[in-house]
C-alpha cells in the first residue's frame, strides 16, 4: 500500500500533510518504510540548507524500491531543480537509492529510503538537512549505494558530531539515535 506525504520545506517543518485518498499515518502504525528525495549537488558546491522533504511511505521495502526504480512519479516533481529538469530529459530509471537509515541496528526496524537523480555519488553529493520525525533522533544503523558513503550527523544542517559509513554501519556507536541530517558522498570522502 501506497501513502504519500506532500512535501514541506526541510528546515520549517511543522505538521505531516497527507494527500488523499492515503490514509493518514498514525503514531501506533508507523509505515513499514518510507522515500525521500534529494537534490544531486556537484562535488565541492555546499549543500543547501533547506531541501523540500517529499516523502512517499509503503508497507513493504520492495513496494518502496520499486516506486523509485518507476522514476518516483509525482514526487521528483516536488523538487526543485536539477532534479525535476532530470525528469523531463532522462527516463524514469534515471532515479537511484543513494542510501538507507534504519530505527533498529543491522537494517533492523523502520526504513527511510533517500534517493536522488541520476546514478547515484558519481561527482555529486546528496543532502538531507533534518529527517522526518519518524526517524530524527532514532537511527541506529544506515548504509550508503550507487557509490556514496552516508555520513550522519546530530544537529539539523550537517553540524555537530557525526560518523560516517563506509559503506554500512550496522551500528552507529556513540551517535546512535542522535541523527538528525544525512549527506550522501562519493566513495572514498569523509564529512
Amino acid at each position: 500500500m501506497y501513502r504519500r506525504i506532500a512535501s514541506v520545506a526541510a528546515a520549517l517543518i511543522i505538521g505531516v500533510a497527507v494527500s488523499a485518498p492515503a490514509p493518514a499515518l498514525a503514531a501506533s502504525d508507523p509505515p513499514a518504510v518510507c522515500t525521500v528525495g534529494g537534490v544531486a549537488v556537484p562535488d565541492g558546491v555546499p549543500l543547501p540548507e533547506e531541501i523540500p522533504t517529499v516523502i512517499s511511505c509503503f508497507d513493504t521495502v520492495a513496494e518502496a524500491e520499486q516506486f523509485i526504480a518507476d522514476g518516483a512519479p509525482g514526487d521528483l516533481e516536488q523538487l526543485p531543480a536539477p532534479a525535476a529538469a532530470a525528469r523531463s530529459s532522462f527516463a524514469t530509471a534515471s532515479t537511484v537509492i543513494v542510501g538507507k537509515a534504519y530505527t533498529g541496528t543491522s537494517r533492523g526496524g523502520t526504513a527511510l529510503i533517500h534517493w536522488g537523480s541520476g546514478s547515484g555519488c558519481y561527482g555529486v553529493t546528496f543532502g538531507f538537512p533534518t529527517l522526518a520525525a519518524t526517524w530524527n533522533n532514532n537511527v541506529y544503523s544506515a548504509e550508503g549505494l550507487s557509490n556514496c558513503w552516508s555520513s550522519q550527523y546530530d544537529g539539523t544542517s550537517y553540524t555537530g558530531s557525526k560518523i560516517t559509513c563506509t559503506p554500512y554501519c550496522a551500528t552507529l556507536g556513540a551517535l546512535a539515535g542522535k541523527t538528525s541530517s544525512i549527506v550522501y558522498r562519493p566513495v572514498g570522502s569523509f564529512g
